[in-house]
């Protein structure tokens, strides 16, 4: 038994530590010795091979695309070219899509601020609501008491009522053993 123990802890260990190879070895398109300028650009460009992933994380094997742009990328640099205009000189080659996050300008603005347009409409509807459930009329909420006002007439005949059937149930005094 203690054997089966041993050999089960040794199987999980050698699980674990293949997941951990296969999932935590760097994947991308990252050239060996490749700058850490590079990559701070890379990760605000996508690869254009059509994988929507960040240029310096893409992992396709052997991705033609993110190795050709990140040797232009390492070239570039190479040239001491300024950060904007090379990754303007990407925009221009590529189009905006190539651009990780949206310019702050023109429609690219309507994307930063709609996700916060559309949480705080949300947070105004929910209020609204419960606003409304709270000033709701008793009758539509199904509250006791909430039906139409009863008469003095039908509550001493209801009153009635009740005192005739309690007498009914109660045992007589034949039927009580003290």
């Amino acid at each position: 038994m203690a054997r089966q123990i041993k050999r089960a802890k040794w199987g999980y260990a050698l699980l674990l530590a293949a997941a951990l190879v296969l999932f935590a070895a760097p994947g991308g398109a990252q050239i060996p010795g490749q700058s850490e300028k590079a990559q701070k650009i890379g990760k605000r460009l996508m690869c254009m091979c059509g994988c929507n992933q960040i240029l310096v994380e893409c992992n396709h094997v052997g991705c033609s695309v993110s190795t050709a742009m990140l040797k232009d990328l390492d070239a570039r640099l190479a040239r001491n070219e300024p950060e904007d205009l090379l990754i303007q000189s990407f925009v221009q080659q590529y189009g905006e899509k190539v651009l990780a996050a949206p310019p702050a300008k023109k429609f690219g603005l309507v994307a930063w601020v709609m996700p916060f347009f559309a949480l705080l409409l949300g947070f105004f509807f929910i209020r609204v609501l419960l606003l409304r459930w709270r000033h709701q009329s008793p009758a539509l909420a199904g509250m006791p008491g909430a039906g139409p006002e009863a008469s003095p007439e039908m509550l001493a005949r209801a009153r009635r009522e009740m005192d005739l059937e309690d007498e009914l149930e109660s045992p007589g005094p034949a039927a009580r053993k003290d």
